[in-house]
């Protein structure tokens, strides 16, 4: 005959069972990567790093889609169609409703930072270190960069949970005369083997 004990235990372990059963899923699935770029080099190159370094340190196979802007990019995080997007503080600010804007860019980090959270589960990781979008030497260039930042989602880091840490090891490791020393490597070099060299080099692979 069972036991009390016996019978608890496996009355306990149903419980459990039919509860697992009935939690919600993840809104995203699978087990692949996917980075959602626009169709510039800076991004480009910047996308096949991020790749390039998560694969080396955690082996997950990362895909990345091309020819985005960065509103498209983010829709395509919204939409589960992507997992991450590189993304910029002052263009994240211009989306932000009825937040009025810190005195500085640590203070509208933090204000990004929950205002995504909360509306749309979105987590923005460590900037990258330089400030973007990268554009021809002009006064509304200089004016509209402003540091860029790896976007990601909460429903992402939940199926990886240590990509946040992962990534975050790349902040402010990329200043801006060093991507141009990328991009510049890129004419004669596949974009592939030129962030592997890099990586390499920084002994972060």
């Amino acid at each position: 005959m069972l036991t009390k004990l016996k019978i608890t235990l496996i009355l306990a372990g149903c419980i459990i069972f039919f509860q697992t059963l009935a939690l919600p899923s993840y809104s995203c699935v699978g087990r692949i990567l996917t980075i959602s770029v626009n169709d510039t080099l800076e991004q480009k190159v910047v996308g096949q790093l991020l790749a390039t370094y998560i694969t080396e340190r955690t082996g997950t196979t990362v895909n990345m889609i091309t020819g985005l802007d960065i509103k498209a990019s983010e829709e395509q995080i919204k939409q589960c169609k992507a997992d991450i997007f590189i993304n910029y503080l002052n263009a994240g600010l211009s989306e932000m409703d009825n937040v009025e804007a810190g005195k500085n860019a640590q203070e509208n980090y933090g204000l990004i930072k929950h205002y995504y959270g909360e509306k749309f589960n979105m987590v923005w990781l460590k900037p990258l270190g330089y400030k973007g979008p990268l554009l021809k030497d002009t006064d509304k260039a200089a004016e509209d960069a402003s540091l860029a930042i790896p976007v990601t989602t909460r429903d992402v880091l939940n199926r990886f949970p240590v990509l946040d840490r992962v990534i975050n090891k790349l902040g402010g490791r990329l200043d801006k005369k060093t991507l141009q020393q990328l991009i510049l490597a890129t004419e004669t070099k596949d974009i592939a083997v030129v962030v592997k060299d890099y990586l390499r080099d920084q002994n972060l692979i």
